[in-house]
């Protein structure tokens, strides 16, 4: 262990996995707290017992300020939410953690191969998504044949649109501006030609994929957990895309004079 301390090449490559196996947990939906637990858990079993980790939202950076000064960053522009890889990626730092001496370029291979893991076919997400939309609205008074089959469509279109939208622009909020917007159009022409009965039902449960349920839970267990600026971070998100939520609607409601 004293050579691979003394080894500065071994830390660099080290500290670079470290980085890279917090990119994949903020990018894969995270908590701040868990993500500098796994970077400093995997610098601490090479023996690097003062190495310092910041993240955010938007940025990790993994320092060593009492020795060399190395230090690391990286942004991150793109988020989302993959349970089964946040999964994977505590699994292989628990495995990296005991193992005795792990080949570093190998062990980042293995990350990369997490990276590139392919989610559910599109058509199985897009479904499930409007059939637990439609459930949605039925629960909510919704009930109606007709409204069901319709919110399944709307909740599809919207979700397909959201993804089409992110792909050629960053700015999430205003892909959800645009879904938001398309749902409460569908909504409306639905109820004028009188193919729904009220179209406020299939507006809210096409509405209900886009809400930030899982984002305001991260952002809470991250202010329990003391990451005040990550949390802090994370919350205003929240509000930002519920904010959108409500102008795409707002802005559909208040130019068809419904």
């Amino acid at each position: 262990m004293k050579n691979r301390l003394e080894d500065k090449d071994y830390k660099m490559q080290t500290i670079k996995l470290a980085l890279f196996l917090g990119e994949l947990l903020i990018k894969n939906g995270a908590e701040t707290y868990r993500v500098e637990d796994s970077v400093l858990r995997i610098c601490k079993s090479r023996g690097y017992n003062h190495i310092n980790c910041f993240s955010t939202p938007t940025v990790i950076i993994i320092s060593d300020d009492k020795f060399d000064g190395l230090c690391f960053m990286k942004t991150i522009d793109n988020r989302g939410i993959n349970m089964h890889k946040v999964s994977l990626l505590n699994t292989f730092s628990r495995e990296f953690v005991n193992t005795v001496d792990p080949n570093i370029e190998d062990e980042i291979n293995k990350l990369h191969e997490i990276d590139k893991l392919k989610t559910y076919p599109k058509w199985i997400y897009l479904l499930s998504t409007g059939i637990g939309s439609a459930f949605c609205a039925a629960m909510l008074g919704g009930n109606q044949v007709s409204t069901f089959i319709l919110t399944v469509l709307t909740s599809i279109l919207a979700i397909f649109i959201f993804d089409k939208t992110l792909k050629y622009s960053s700015i999430s909020m205003f892909a959800t501006m645009l879904a938001s917007s398309v749902i409460t159009i569908c909504g409306v022409i639905f109820h004028k030609f009188n193919m729904i009965p009220d179209a406020s039902y299939l507006i809210v449960g096409s509405i209900m994929p886009l809400l930030p349920g899982v984002a305001f839970i991260k952002c809470m267990r991250d202010l329990i957990s003391g990451s005040l600026m990550s949390g802090a971070a994370r919350i205003f998100e929240v509000f930002i895309i519920l904010a959108a939520i409500a102008s795409g609607v707002a802005l559909v409601i208040g130019i068809g004079g419904v």
